[in-house]
């Protein structure tokens, strides 16, 4: 009856358990309880998943996707948290665990947890910024210093799941982007193109975004370099998902970068860029997803790119498309698109007018309204529903540490200047 329920021999059964399920020697404690219950019931893309064997010291944080990413995970190893002021200070009370949990090239991320009363807090450290804290050696009073901005809430931990979901999805996918790019210079010789996902069998989601995307951004710069006037941008994202390359991808940083340089640094000259962002989308999106979304338009108006939001859902529809007036309109879609990308230019007067109007609607219409910058991004915060000094604040705290001490990169394709920088122009913002 053993045999017929567990599927083992009977004498296996009746053997010292085999090491994968030993239990472990000191029992999962409350505080890891409370860090993993707390995180999970926040962020419902996010599981802390404890182990319990024995030996290992560290549990694993996985991370979902809800539109664009794939869902990958990650280690992490707790360790308790004390307050410094200015910075927490993690006691190693199991050296030992630590120098295992740290020895491996994998990426891994130290949580300190920190209960007060009831409050609950978490801070966050990667592993290889622990590891050079702590390259001298470990004794029974080591401790590692995290700074009080990787305090994780919504704006941390929202930068931590887009960075781990997009970068280990382009590491997945490094040799099939490399392979392709002589296939993508053929395809921008075509006047329309189309792909389907299945040309490039075995790509991750996020990896055929970055594709799509790197084709739009080659396409669209192709078909400005004999532009006459200043052009027009509408863009197809609605979600801080689908926002997330804006900030971290480096040919995007390089096109917003391009685009500054040739159009936006005239004097007189207002480089506008209109995004559809309806009621429902915002209504549709967690918080940290609404605020990788506003710092996503932040990076452009810091770029010198006035940026007009409408709501209305019928504008949706509309191609992403770049319009340069009385020569042509660029159509570059790769979001909400039934292949990688779908590209090509157009040249009648009708079209031209079509867009023109739809860039014109937005302008005039827009829920994000204001002369200046900082007008404009404060009307933004107040229509996502942010609380705008508790956002200035955090951006400015975040933005002086820097994202690599809490995660960094690995892929190439990745840069965190750009985020940085517009975490940095948000704080100054503040009043």
């Amino acid at each position: 009856m053993l045999e017929q329920l567990f599927g083992f021999p009977a004498e296996d059964l009746f053997r010292p358990a085999p090491v994968v399920l030993r239990p472990a020697a000191v029992p999962v404690g409350p505080e890891r309880i409370r860090t993993a219950q707390s995180i999970e019931t926040r962020w419902a893309t996010s599981r802390l998943s404890l182990t319990t064997a024995a030996g290992r010291g560290w549990d694993t944080w996985e991370f979902d996707g809800r539109r664009v990413f794939d869902g990958t995970s990650l280690a992490v190893h707790l360790q308790t948290a004390d307050s410094l002021g200015s910075s927490a200070r993690l006691s190693v009370t199991e050296p030992e665990q630590l120098t295992e949990f740290l020895r491996p090239v994998r990426r891994g991320l130290v949580l300190g947890t920190q209960a007060a009363n009831d409050d609950h807090r978490v801070f966050v450290l990667d592993a290889l910024t622990a590891r050079n804290q702590l390259r001298v050696g470990l004794s029974a009073d080591s401790s590692l210093v995290v700074p009080a901005a990787y305090l994780l809430d919504d704006l941390t931990y929202g930068i931590i799941w887009a960075i781990a979901n997009t970068d280990d999805a382009l590491l997945a996918d490094d040799q099939l982007i490399h392979a392709e790019h002589d296939a993508l210079n053929t395809y921008l010789a075509l006047p329309r193109t189309a792909p389907s996902r299945s040309s490039i069998p075995g790509l991750t989601a996020v990896g055929a975004a970055w594709i799509g995307s790197y084709f739009c951004y080659r396409h669209i710069t192709r078909h400005l370099a004999d532009a006459s006037s200043l052009p027009v941008f509408w863009t197809r994202e609605q979600y801080g998902e689908s926002c997330v390359g804006w900030l971290l991808w480096v040919h995007k940083h390089q096109y917003l970068r391009e685009i500054e340089d040739r159009f936006a640094t005239q004097p007189g000259h207002e480089v506008t860029r209109a995004f559809c962002l309806p009621e429902a989308a915002v209504k549709d999106s967690e918080p940290y997803e609404l605020l990788l979304l506003f710092l996503s338009i932040a990076l452009m108006e810091m770029h010198h790119v006035h940026v007009h939001v409408s709501d209305e859902s019928e504008m949706t529809a509309v191609d992403g498309f770049v319009l340069v007036p009385g020569q042509r309109a660029v159509i570059a879609n790769w979001l909400r698109t039934e292949g990688i990308w779908q590209a090509a230019t157009n040249g009648s007067h009708a079209a031209m007018r079509d867009y023109a109007e739809a860039a014109g609607h937005a302008a005039h219409h827009s829920v994000a309204p204001g002369a200046t910058a900082p007008e404009r991004l404060q009307a933004l915060a107040s229509y996502l529903g942010l609380d705008w000094v508790w956002l200035t604040r955090r951006c400015r705290a975040l933005g002086e540490q820097g994202i690599a001490g809490m995660i960094r990169p690995r892929s190439r394709l990745i840069a965190l200047d750009e985020l940085e920088s517009t975490l940095r122009f948000v704080g100054a913002l503040a009043t």
